[in-house]
C-alpha cells in the first residue's frame, strides 16, 4: 500500500504572506484591517456567529498563538498563563484561526473561522478534573465556525482551498478532530464529503470525551443543522 505524503510544514511567515490559492490568488492568515471583511462575509454564511472572536482580530489578538506555533512555540504555556489569570476568553481568541481567500490585487474573497468549541469545553467542564481536561480539550479539537465566499467568486474552489489549509495548520499543530455545523435545508452534505469530512445523519453523534477523559461525551448536530468532521489522518 503507498504510504500518505505528509505535506511541507508551514511557517508562521508564509501563512502570514499567503500560500498559493485558485486563480492566481492566496490564502493567508487574515490581519486586522481585514477584520470588517471578514465580518461581512463570515455573517452573511451563519446567523449565530459571536462577533468576539472578530473583535479580537482587528484588535490583533485573535490567532497570533497558532502563528507562533507553527514555528514551535508552545501552545500549553500561555494557555496555562491564561486559565491562573481567569483569561480563557482571550485564550479563545489566541488559539482561533481566521483565514482569508485573496485574488490577485489583495481583495478578500473568502473568509472562515475556526474556534475552540464552546459546547465541547463547556460539556467536559462537568466531568472529572475538568479544568485540566478542558484545557487539552483547547488544544485537541477546533470548530469550523463559518466559512464563506463572496458570491462573485464562488465554484472557483475558493471555499475548498480554505478548508484544505485550515486542515493543514491544525493538524501540524498535532489537533486531532475539525468539526462544523451547517444548515441542513442547505444541502451542503455531498460538498463537505467532497472536502474529506464525513457528514453524520440526524440524530448520530461522535465521541469527543473518551479520548480525554475515558468518560463519553457524545457531540452532534442542533436542530435544524447537520453536522461534519473530521479527524487528523493516521500515518500508514
Amino acid at each position: 500500500m503507498k504510504k500518505r505524503t505528509k505535506p511541507a510544514r508551514l511557517t508562521r511567515k508564509q501563512l502570514l504572506e499567503g500560500v498559493p490559492g485558485p486563480d492566481g490568488g492566496c490564502i493567508g492568515f487574515a490581519a486586522p484591517g481585514e477584520a470588517g471583511s471578514v465580518t461581512t462575509l463570515l455573517k452573511a454564511a451563519a446567523d449565530d456567529l459571536e462577533t468576539g472572536h472578530l473583535d479580537a482580530l482587528a484588535r490583533g489578538q485573535c490567532g497570533t498563538w497558532l502563528l507562533d506555533a507553527l514555528d514551535g512555540v508552545d501552545l500549553g504555556e500561555p494557555l496555562v498563563r491564561a486559565a491562573a489569570a481567569g483569561d480563557l476568553q482571550r485564550a479563545a481568541g489566541e488559539l482561533s484561526l481566521p483565514l482569508v481567500a485573496r485574488d490577485s490585487e489583495g481583495h478578500v474573497l473568502g473568509a472562515l473561522l475556526a474556534v475552540p468549541s464552546g459546547v465541547v469545553v463547556a460539556g467536559l467542564a462537568r466531568l472529572p478534573g475538568s479544568q485540566q481536561v478542558v484545557l487539552l480539550s483547547m488544544l485537541t479539537y477546533a470548530k469550523i465556525k463559518a466559512v464563506a465566499v463572496s458570491e462573485d467568486a464562488r465554484g472557483r474552489g475558493i471555499g475548498a482551498a480554505l478548508l484544505q489549509w485550515c486542515a493543514q495548520v491544525y493538524w501540524q499543530l498535532d489537533y486531532t478532530l475539525l468539526f462544523g455545523e451547517f444548515d441542513t435545508e442547505r444541502n451542503l452534505g455531498r460538498y463537505y464529503t467532497r472536502q474529506g469530512f464525513s457528514v453524520l445523519g440526524p440524530g448520530q453523534t461522535i465521541d469527543v470525551g473518551s479520548l480525554l477523559t475515558g468518560s463519553p461525551l457524545h457531540l452532534g448536530a442542533g436542530p435544524g443543522l447537520t453536522f461534519f468532521h473530521r479527524w487528523q489522518p493516521q500515518e500508514a
